[in-house]
């Protein structure tokens, strides 16, 4: 079992760490004032993990990547709600204010939770992610319970990693940097978001 959960953190850092639209919007939500905009980012996060898990544990997963429909449909909203996400930070006028005595990230604190939570429950690929984990490294007959574990292990992996994520971006050098350059980086990103929309709908058209 410990074996099961050392690859189970070790894939899940991986992919993580790999560049996608979880990681932008995290880097989108933590140049607030405070943390709180990164942190309910997180765990916007973190409850479409929870979902993902769920369906995967349920078997629903299976069923949404054997429906050819249901899935395109899926990636289409996701696409959509990405390009929207990275049309918003092209139009800013730079989003990062560490320094700010009023940041519009602590205004509307439900902003930063739907936009964790959408841009990952609306990504296919986490879906296909996650069952793909499961069914290599959990067995059938694994009880829901040891399932549930699992995913909950998993869930709290990305709370953990994420929040160092956001440490380490908001460390004394990081946003000195960053907000010398916050204009242009609230355009890469806004860009990458869009990026990521794009390659989502266009994978849905072939």
């Amino acid at each position: 079992m410990i074996s099961t959960y050392l690859i189970l953190a070790s894939v899940t850092f991986v992919a993580m760490m790999s560049p996608g639209p979880d990681m932008m919007i995290v880097v989108k939500h933590s140049g607030a004032r405070t943390r709180w905009p990164a942190l309910l980012c997180i765990v916007g996060i973190c409850c479409g993990v929870s979902v993902h898990v769920a369906f995967s544990i349920l078997g629903i997963a299976a069923v949404i990547a054997a429906n050819a429909t249901l899935f395109s449909a899926l990636k289409l909203a996701g696409a959509a709600y990405l390009v929207y996400i990275g049309v918003k930070s092209l139009l800013s006028g730079g989003g990062f204010q560490f320094d700010a005595t009023e940041a519009n990230g602590d205004k509307n604190r439900a902003t930063p939770f739907r936009d964790g939570l959408l841009c990952n429950v609306l990504n296919p690929k986490v879906t296909i992610f996650i069952m793909a984990i499961f069914s290599q490294l959990i067995e059938l007959a694994t009880p829901t319970f040891d399932k549930a574990l699992y995913g909950a292990f998993l869930t709290l992996e990305v709370f953990v990693v994420w929040n160092l994520f956001v440490s380490f971006v908001r460390t004394r050098l990081v946003p000195g940097v960053i907000q010398k350059f916050q204009v242009t980086i609230d355009r890469v990103v806004g860009v990458l978001l869009i990026g990521f929309g794009g390659a989502l709908a266009l994978e849905r058209a072939r």
